[in-house]
């Protein structure tokens, strides 16, 4: 299948919730990618590492929305009382915390 056809099949492919992207893909990956490049949340935040990963996840498969508009769709922002939402540039400042080498890390093995 060429490059086009895999982008087409993906961008048709729209997960609703959270659970349908940990369905597919183990959140073991995500935890071993993560500590595999040393990064972690030291502290408490609306968005741990793990969550942005999945984040970052559901931009790319939810090309022609927003950035908060995905947040909000996959549920991903630990909830507060008194911040019913999350600032777009909290999100984005997420993304730049969390930077490239965990995305870039290669998933485990799967045993079957």
């Amino acid at each position: 299948m060429s490059f086009a056809e895999e982008l087409q099949s993906t961008a048709e492919w729209s997960p609703e919730t959270l659970s349908t992207f940990q369905r597919d893909i183990p959140a073991d990956w995500i935890e071993e990618a993560l500590k595999k490049t040393g990064t972690v949340s030291l502290r408490r935040r609306r968005l741990p590492a793990e969550q942005v990963v999945w984040l970052v996840l559901g931009i790319a498969l939810y090309r022609d929305r927003s950035i908060g508009d995905v947040c909000d769709k996959l549920d991903l922002a630990l909830p507060e009382a008194d911040k019913p939402f999350v600032a777009t540039s909290a999100l984005a400042q997420a993304r730049a915390r969390l930077g490239e080498e965990p995305l870039r890390s290669e998933a485990p093995s799967i045993a079957q």
